[in-house]
């Protein structure tokens, strides 16, 4: 074998490298950060308020339910499904652990309300897998069922929770020092989702079954229950969204979780574009998150009207989808459900 040969890398190595034009690298991998930059930037100039550590921690305050349910809905969405339940199931786990709360103290209800969202986490799985329903279907009948549940269970009013529930209270409305409690904890378990999804087999089965089940299946991995596993976790981070929603307004409503289904699918699509991973990543979710409600809150301190945070939402879904299409473009196209 002569050295030229020796040399020359096989074409199973160029296919593996990436040979787009330098620019367009560079975007794939930053594009999204840096419009991210350029809009703080500009709120910034525009309010001197903007940046302060005071107005950052309401945003941080303000955003800790959709991050939570964005971050849940971010394991169903890399094991290659979709769940538009998880609003119901926000308010499902609210009125749950609020009904219990003058039964068995707050410890105990927060505990029945994580089971109960595991639970509806479960069937969903179960659904999608084993009963063979789409993703979609499945969960919107879901959806449906716990809405008409929930009616029943409160009446239509909400449930109250005693003031003297301090415990209960301080999850949602107690701070430390300057800095409220709730987004401490969305950094724990923001960690928690972190370690999951990226340090564990758990988060690098649940994305090698969504990158494709057919080899996940033929590797030894048990597809249909990762799938599964992914709606549950997806489940117990809607139950603590619906716990500390509870604990934030001492109540339960009926409709507590309705209008972050939205939200989340923008935060989950629009942080698979940052640092060019074109995949669903915990990380890119909570940024997605805080991108847009910091957008929202400056929106607010310049007097936009509230229908515009739909608009824009709406515009950074199909914005976010759309430039990782556009930059991935060399891509054979297959899915179109």
């Amino acid at each position: 074998m002569n050295s030229a040969s020796t040399n020359t890398p096989s074409r199973s190595e160029d296919a593996g490298k990436d040979n787009s034009h330098p620019a367009l690298r560079f975007l794939r991998v930053w594009g999204t950060i840096l419009v991210m930059i350029v809009v703080i930037i500009g709120f910034s100039f525009a309010s001197p308020y903007f940046m302060k550590v005071s107005n950052i921690n309401n945003v941080v305050f303000s955003m800790f339910t959709s991050a939570m349910l964005s971050m849940g809905l971010t394991y169903v969405v890399a094991a290659g499904s979709f769940d538009l339940s998880i609003g119901i199931i926000v308010t499902t786990a609210s009125i749950v652990c609020a009904m219990c709360i003058p039964v068995t103290g707050a410890p105990i209800a927060i505990l029945v309300a994580l089971l109960v969202s595991a639970g509806i986490g479960l069937v969903n799985g179960f659904l999608v897998t084993y009963m063979r329903i789409s993703g979609i279907v499945a969960t919107i009948g879901a959806m449906f069922l716990l809405e008409g549940l929930n009616q029943y269970l409160t009446g239509g009013y909400q449930i109250a929770v005693n003031y003297d529930e301090t415990f209960f209270r301080w999850l949602g409305q107690g701070r430390l020092g300057m800095i409220a409690v709730k987004p401490i904890f969305l950094v724990l378990f923001f960690a928690i989702g972190f370690v999951i999804f990226n340090k564990l087999r758990t988060g690098h089965y649940i994305s090698a079954v969504g990158d494709n089940p057919l080899a996940a299946y033929y590797s030894g991995i048990p597809v249909y229950r990762w799938v599964i596993v992914s709606f549950m976790i997806c489940g117990v981070f809607c139950g603590l969204a619906g716990v500390f929603l509870a604990s934030t307004s001492s109540s339960a409503q009926p409709t507590g979780g309705a209008g972050y289904l939205l939200e989340a699918f923008a935060a989950v699509f629009l942080g698979a574009t940052i640092l060019g991973k074109g995949k669903p990543h915990i990380l890119g979710t909570l940024l997605g998150v805080f991108f847009l409600y910091l957008v929202s809150n400056g929106m607010t301190q310049f007097g936009i009207d509230s229908s515009a945070r739909k608009l824009f939402n709406g515009f950074v879904l199909l914005a976010a989808v759309g430039a990782n299409s556009f930059l991935n473009r060399e891509e054979l196209h297959l899915k179109f459900i």
